[in-house]
């Protein structure tokens, strides 16, 4: 098989470059063709040519990698397969005649992929050039079998390899599958998944060729999140070649080179990587291990899993040189059972590999496989739940899945016996008159602990012409029975807009006042149409695959059900994937294909449920008794369909006063420390400091009872003071009061430099280091994901600058006092 790149690229055969192609070789210059066009994404390599020190930049994880394979190395050759952009950043940078951190030449070339694939590395190799290559995962089984020779011959190269492919649609999908035919060729294998990852595993890559002198493959995260720009820590060229020489100038074997790259980096970057990296319980029983960005989901959503369960995650960063009792030893003494996350559809080497460990060591450890091939991050932390026996969650994002759960008035129900038939009011009436004889319930939400609560108060935070719309919102519990903790979520259970349910209803030929008994939770249940469709089933919520394959067994149009299969069908795949960007929903998919129309029974079954939507309270029970409040910023995004809003912000944005609404508490893991005179230091985002509010207020009752409470530092960030300073009177007035100890706030469009709550924090490295390390003081993030390296780099600053902490053990300091929930993160 061969699989060729078009003639119009930068692009040579094998045989052709390992005969001519040297370190010598200068670029042609010329403009960039527009799939390669130049962005900020591409670095600013003058900065970085010239920089002492390391360089913050906002890239992806390809040109991060493509970063440093292009400054270390003389040429470049990029095996792309069928993906054509993959490279582009290497590709621009030779045609802008850009050199490397030797001041040399750059010459990036496209070749082919197909058989014997990498002999152009021969040539160069032979010549005495540095030779890297970038490559996707679909190109590295092409390459196997230079890669032994070159190992077996002792020649350094370094190949950054995408873990991604084409399927059969040409779509581009995660792909671990092609990096495990490197493992037979004794290269190397190192994995990583973010940006900021990237860029320092590429580094570590090339210093363990340049020491081991053996090809290394460096496996970046693919498909999904490859093209995510992040902000990223970027060693310049000056960095790289001292580090790259520091860690050669001993010849060592691949284990002992991956070792001392991984110590000098350190001492470079001040960022810690070990080849095995554990994180989670000291006691668990069950470990998750996974390599690249399985792990990285999987360690993501640690935090909330091991509030139910002893656990923990086993990251493999160094997949080749493999040491099996490493692994064991890796894992806590209390260990029983190791799942396996795979990443392929097929034979899963790690999992082999796991397996063997296990069995040598005769530990008392069983171990199984569970696939995560395509998976997102809530899939991963859904598969890890099952695993462990928990409840799975569905708590997606408003922006990615455009619908969330929310709640308004909700319509009674009425829960009978399974063979109940209702058809008529009459049967209704029957079942309301002997409850006893029919087994029936009366219940909003069936087998769940809720609570009705009216709106008391509604306002926006922001002014009207401001593009983002934040809301206070308070609700009366009084005479509900609803109680609540410091640090709870409020769980507010949905209705679909009324409007368009009766639009859906009008389309659909249904009429909304019939009634329908269906099973539901194994239970059936009778309600409305209109009942079944605003507050039951998510009909304006996103459908997956298995959907549309149901539906085309509805369809009386051979065509239409036709469509519906090929739409789930690999080359139906871009299609598909057009209608998830375009939040395409439920009720869209029933009105689109016409002759498909299974009854309201039916689609109980084929519809997801709307599930209840979590927000921090933002409020004191102590200080504001009968009342919970929320902050809340609404949702909408453009499709080619329409607007579309974030479903259950949107249902609150609608409330009125004195509307009834069904919520629920479900606890959480941002508590105040157990003593009143201990440090906190909180850090919020937006609306992320809503549960900060809800500390202060806490403590400022607690003040007023004449108990010493300790001292309060609250970072606050936001875009611009003047449109979302939230609460802002609130907290000026308590740090006037004295009772917010330091109040410091990053609004970071305000200013010519974007300033972040990090940047605040590590200019408070001296009081960081007190509060936590001798105070014994807690510290909170809430918000977004992005900034959570950033904020760990500046505690990491303060821990080593102001708290006695060596470079070596500050990560090690952070991890223990997350175990002591004394470094609590609420990401999303």
């Amino acid at each position: 098989m061969e699989v060729s790149q078009s003639d119009n690229e930068v692009s040579q055969s094998d045989n052709e470059v390992s005969q001519s192609a040297t370190a010598a070789d200068t670029p042609t210059l010329g403009s960039a063709p527009s799939s390669v066009a130049e962005g900020p994404e591409y670095l600013d390599l003058a900065t970085l040519r010239t920089s002492a020190t390391q360089v913050t930049q906002d890239t992806n994880v390809a040109t991060a990698s493509a970063y440093v394979a292009h400054a270390l190395s003389d040429l470049c050759f990029v095996y792309a397969a069928r993906e054509q952009t993959l490279g582009a950043a290497a590709l621009a940078w030779t045609r802008r005649a850009e050199k490397n951190a030797y001041g040399e030449w750059v010459s990036a070339l496209r070749m082919e992929t197909r058989l014997g694939a990498g002999h152009a590395a021969w040539g160069a190799l032979a010549s005495g050039s540095r030779v890297a290559a970038i490559a996707s995962s679909e190109s590295l089984p092409y390459m196997a079998p230079v890669l032994a020779q070159l190992a077996a011959r002792r020649q350094p190269i370094v190949v950054h390899a995408a873990a991604q492919s084409l399927d059969d649609a040409s779509c581009v999908r995660s792909d671990v599958a092609g990096v495990f035919a490197s493992l037979h060729s004794r290269a190397v294998v190192l994995a990583s998944a973010s940006a900021q990852e990237a860029h320092d595993v590429a580094a570590v890559a090339h210093a363990v060729a340049a020491a081991a002198q053996v090809p290394v493959v460096h496996v970046t995260s693919g498909a999904f999140d490859a093209d995510d720009t992040n902000s990223v820590h970027v060693l310049s060229h000056s960095q790289l070649a001292a580090f790259v020489a520091d860690v050669a100038a001993t010849q060592l074997e691949p284990a002992e080179a991956v070792q001392r790259a991984l110590s000098l980096f350190h001492a470079v970057s001040g960022r810690t990587y070990r080849m095995l990296e554990y994180s989670g319980s000291s006691d668990a029983e069950t470990v998750f291990v996974a390599l690249g960005a399985a792990a990285a989901s999987a360690q993501a959503a640690l935090p909330s899993i091991m509030q139910e369960s002893r656990t923990g995650v086993l990251n493999v960063r160094a997949l080749r040189p493999w040491d099996h009792a490493e692994l064991v030893r890796s894992l806590p003494a209390s260990v029983r059972r190791v799942v396996v996350l795979s990443a392929t559809n097929g034979a899963d080497a790690l999992l082999a590999d796991v397996s063997v460990a296990a069995l040598i060591s005769g530990a008392n450890i069983g171990v199984c496989g569970e696939s995560v091939l395509d998976a997102s991050d809530a899939d991963i932390a859904n598969t890890m739940r099952t695993a462990l026996g928990l409840e799975t969650v569905n708590e997606e994002t408003e922006a990615e899945a455009g619908a969330e759960a929310e709640a308004k008035t909700e319509e009674t129900s009425a829960i009978a016996t399974p063979d109940a038939s209702l058809d008529t009011a009459l049967a209704l009436a029957k079942r309301l008159a002997f409850p006893e004889a029919y087994a029936t319930q009366l219940t909003a939400r069936p087998d769940e602990r809720t609570f009705a609560v009216k709106v008391s108060s509604l306002r926006r935070m922001t002014p009207d012409s401001y593009d983002r719309n934040i809301i206070h919102i308070e609700f009366d519990t009084r005479n509900t029975g609803l109680t609540y903790e410091i640090g709870d979520a409020l769980g507010v259970y949905g209705s679909n807009d009324a409007q368009e349910v009766r639009e859906f209803c009008a389309a659909y030929g249904v009429d909304t006042n019939a009634l329908v008994t269906a099973v539901k939770d194994g239970r059936s249940q009778t309600r409305t149409v209109y009942a079944w469709l605003a507050h039951t089933l998510d009909v304006f919520g996103r459908p997956s695959k298995k959907f549309y394959s149901a539906l085309a067994a509805f369809a009386t149009d051979a065509a239409e059900a036709e469509k519906l299969e090929w739409l789930t069908t690999p080359e139906g795949a871009i299609d598909f994937k057009g209608r998830v960007a375009d939040t395409v929903t439920y009720a869209d998919i029933l009105l689109e294909f016409a002759s498909a129309r299974p009854p309201i029974t039916h689609l109980v079954d084929l519809i997801a449920p709307i599930k209840p939507r979590h927000y921090s309270i933002a409020s004191s029970a102590r200080m504001h008794p009968g009342s919970v409040h929320l902050c809340v910023v609404t949702v909408h995004w453009p499709t080619s369909r329409g607007p579309r809003a974030g479903q259950c912000t949107r249902f609150l944005d609608a409330l009125n006063i004195g509307d009834a609404v069904t919520v629920s508490v479900k606890p959480s893991v941002m508590k105040l420390p157990p003593l009143d005179a201990q440090p906190v230091i909180m850090a919020g985002l937006g609306t992320g400091m809503a549960p900060f509010r809800a500390f202060i207020e806490e403590r400022a009752m607690r003040k007023l009872e004449g108990v010493n409470v300790g001292p309060m530092t609250l970072y606050f960030g936001s875009r611009h003071r003047a449109m979302e300073y939230l609460y802002g009177e609130e907290f000026e007035a308590y740090h006037a009061d004295g009772l917010l100890t330091n109040l410091r706030l990053a609004f970071s469009r305000d200013q010519k430099d974007k300033v972040y709550i990090q940047h605040k924090m590590r200019d408070d490295a001296e009081l960081l280091a007190d509060g936590l390390l001798a105070n014994d003081g807690c510290f909170y993030l809430c918000g977004p994901t992005w900034p959570a390296s950033d904020v760990k780099d500046a505690m990491v600053h303060a821990f080593t600058s102001h708290g006695g902490v060596k470079p070596t053990e500050a990560s090690k300091v952070i991890e223990e006092l997350k175990e002591s929930d004394r470094y609590i993160l609420e990401v999303y």
